[in-house]
Formats: C-alpha cells, sequence, structure tokens
C-alpha cells in the first residue's frame, strides 16, 4: 500500500534534500577539499554544476 504524504510533502523534501548537499559541501570543513591550494581550476565550477544539475533533477521530480 503507497503511504500518502500530505500536500507538497514530496517536493520538500527533494528541496531540503539539495538544500543539505549544498550546505554540506559549501559549509563545513569539505569545502577545503575542492578549495585546497593546488586543486584544478574547475574544481569549484564541477561542485557548483552538481548542486545546480541536483536542484533541477528535484525541480523536474516535484513537477505535475
Amino acid at each position: 500500500m503507497k503511504h500518502a504524504s500530505g500536500p507538497g510533502g514530496q517536493p520538500a523534501m527533494l528541496s531540503l534534500f539539495v538544500f543539505a548537499v549544498a550546505a554540506l559541501l559549501f559549509g563545513s570543513p569539505l569545502r577545503q577539499w575542492w578549495l585546497r591550494e593546488g586543486a584544478s581550476w574547475y574544481q569549484p565550477f564541477a561542485v557548483w554544476l552538481g548542486v545546480i544539475v541536483l536542484g533541477a533533477w528535484a525541480a523536474r521530480r516535484s513537477a505535475p
């Protein structure tokens, strides 16, 4: 039996998931990995691209 969620439950969860991943990447000591000296020039852009793709996936998945 499929468990029914309240109105807007699934899109809200996806948005929170994307926010949590972005907060982890940009607000934690993990950012030292992609901002370290000697890292590839494109590494910060790849991290941003990943967040944007994840957000687009969440928006597409939650669209009616």
